[in-house]
């Protein structure tokens, strides 16, 4: 696109200001004393007007001389839309007359309402918007005559519609549905749904009565997601258009929860934070359901309800044939289950997971301000990227291990034939032996392809030393490993070292390589233990593969549903 000329306009604006100035200075000169010459004063008055407006036009083309003014308003307009929020666009339109022009004449710029916006702001705004799509956040406070706001905001722009964030402050979801039923306008292009409830009062009543879908879409199957935090979203809201469900920090009847799910069979997107599903019938044996097109799963639990069975039950009840993303985390308070009611009979189980890479074992304790004792985090990662994290009681160990892997509960197993490196960290001293105790051989049995075995503890002797204890020579732990990272090494443990070393030559299945990420560690290790291995390192650091690991995904829904 070719640039208008820069220069005659210059010349021209300096050619004009130079007669202006040669004829005041000549006017000046010839009626020095006529100052009492009305026509004059007029004249002169003219005059400041006319300068007024050359002031204001030689302003205009200052600004249009900046290289920024350059720019198509496409451009600009794209650069405008980079605010999150319509209001944020406000201050921009106020730069200067082409920059206003250009946001006025650009209506997606005033499609985003936030729920900060005051009823009267957003108006402006959506009247700005010409008709583009909206994406609305609202406050609701139910006591305070919030929905007829809420209403009076909403109605006259309810066509344009596309995403509704609700932020409802009273004790039932209930209220604002009935309220929302007695209302005269449909969105008839709504297609997310977004509701959080901020007091959490009584349980939730949206059971008890019917709500039909008339007061919110009408006919149009245009509703595509479902987002709910704190309440739970009418049965009438699911069908064979919804392709993203958000339930979090609610608990939620099992039976009610697979209904969700049995009438959106196509489903692309799930994520249940904090949604408890909840059921007593241990015996019960739910109809199955099958969720096709599922891409995207996201399970977080961390919130014991009366007991943990509705989770097997859930997992028992569910088939993802074509899952393709998983993150899952069962961070459950010890104190309030045990660990072997995770364990419950089941007919089937189903492999969420893709076959992780490494298992990493971290002892804390639920109590950050106690060491761990009985539980460990366990961590299974592909890539770097963590899939799941599970809190494991000792207690269940024996229902954990299985050949070829783990089961996190009784009707999810993750397979571990591809896992080639174990990492075990503690940040304080933990006796790993007393955590497995007689748990050692199924647990190790569980990895025979580990390549390399990571130890960021305080005595890794007691780890090795398992590891070397097979009973069966002929088949050892661990039989593919090769490598031993070490965070650091007592003295004390120098010995147990050299053991486990000249046993796995002895045994025909060598370590190759050590490393030790304290420089210390150099000094303890003898001559005769650096000869059974073919190189030894120190001082490389170990907060790459010893850092604590979480679902990382996960990380940034937590955040946003549950604070």
């Amino acid at each position: 696109m070719s640039q208008p000329p820069i220069f005659l306009p210059q010349l021209s604006v300096l050619r004009v200001a130079r007669e202006l100035a040669s004829e005041l200075q000549s006017t000046r000169d010839v009626c020095t004393h006529s100052f009492s010459n009305a026509t004059l004063r007029d004249e002169i008055a003219e005059v400041q007007t006319l300068l007024s407006v050359s002031l204001r036009e030689i302003s205009a083309l200052g600004n249009y001389m900046r290289p920024i003014n350059h720019l198509p308003p496409e451009i600009l307009a794209h650069i405008f839309g980079l605010f999150e929020s319509a209001a944020l666009v406000i201050p921009v339109s106020q730069v200067c007359q082409r920059w206003r022009g250009v946001a006025l004449n650009t209506p997606s710029l005033w499609s985003v309402i936030r729920e900060d916006d005051e009823p009267r702001v957003a108006l402006c705004l959506m009247r700005r918007s010409q008709g583009a799509m909206l994406d609305v956040a609202f406050r609701i406070h139910m006591r305070e005559d919030g929905f007829k706001r809420f209403y009076y905001t909403i109605a006259p722009y309810s066509s344009q519609v596309r995403r509704l964030d609700l932020s409802i402050y009273g004790d039932h979801v209930a209220d604002f549905y009935r309220s929302l039923a007695a209302c005269d306008f449909v969105l008839r292009r709504l297609e997310h749904l977004s509701i959080r409830m901020v007091e959490l009062g009584f349980p939730d009543d949206t059971r008890d009565e019917h709500f039909p879908l008339d007061h919110l879409t009408g006919e149009s199957n245009t509703l595509l997601a479902l987002s709910f935090r704190g309440a739970l979203p009418p049965q009438a809201h699911f069908s064979q258009s919804i392709r993203s469900f958000t339930l979090a920090d609610r608990v939620v009847d099992l039976a009610v929860l697979l209904g969700y799910l049995e009438a959106s069979p196509n489903l692309e997107y799930l994520s249940l934070l904090d949604a408890v599903p909840h059921t007593f019938e241990q015996t019960a044996s739910c109809a199955a359901v099958t969720l096709s097109k599922l891409k995207e799963l996201y399970y977080f639990q961390g919130q014991v309800f009366d007991n943990v069975l509705g989770t097997v039950k859930l997992f028992e009840s569910v088939t993802f044939p074509t899952l393709e993303v998983v993150e899952f985390a069962l961070l459950l308070d010890p104190a309030r289950h045990s660990g072997l009611d995770l364990y419950a009979p089941c007919t089937r189980f189903t492999s969420l997971l893709e076959t992780p890479t490494e298992l990493h074992l971290e002892a804390i304790h639920y109590d950050p301000s106690r060491a761990a004792r009985n539980n460990v985090l366990f961590h299974c990662l592909r890539n770097r990227e963590t899939l799941a994290s599970v809190r494991v009681n000792r207690s269940s160990l024996e229902s954990l291990c299985a050949p070829g892997g783990i089961f996190l509960t009784s009707s999810v197993f993750v397979s571990l034939s591809h896992v080639t490196q174990l990492t075990l960290t503690s940040a304080l001293t933990f006796l790993w032996g007393r955590f497995f105790r007689a748990s050692w051989d199924q647990f190790l049995r569980c990895l025979p392809t580990v390549k390399a075995l990571r130890l960021r503890v305080s005595r890794p002797a007691e780890i090795i030393t398992a590891v070397g204890g097979a009973d069966d020579t002929s088949l050892p732990y661990l039989p593919k490993l090769e490598t031993l990272d070490l965070f650091r090494l007592p003295k004390g443990d120098v010995g147990e070292v050299f053991r486990f070393l000249k046993h796995r030559v002895d045994i025909g299945i060598p370590i190759t390589a050590i490393s030790c990420s304290d420089v210390e560690c150099e000094k303890v290790f003898l001559p005769e233990v650096m000869s059974l291995v073919e190189s030894v390192e120190f001082g490389l650091p170990a907060e790459k593969w010893a850092a604590p690991k979480f679902p990382g995904r996960m990380r940034g829904l937590l955040e946003e549903y549950l604070n």
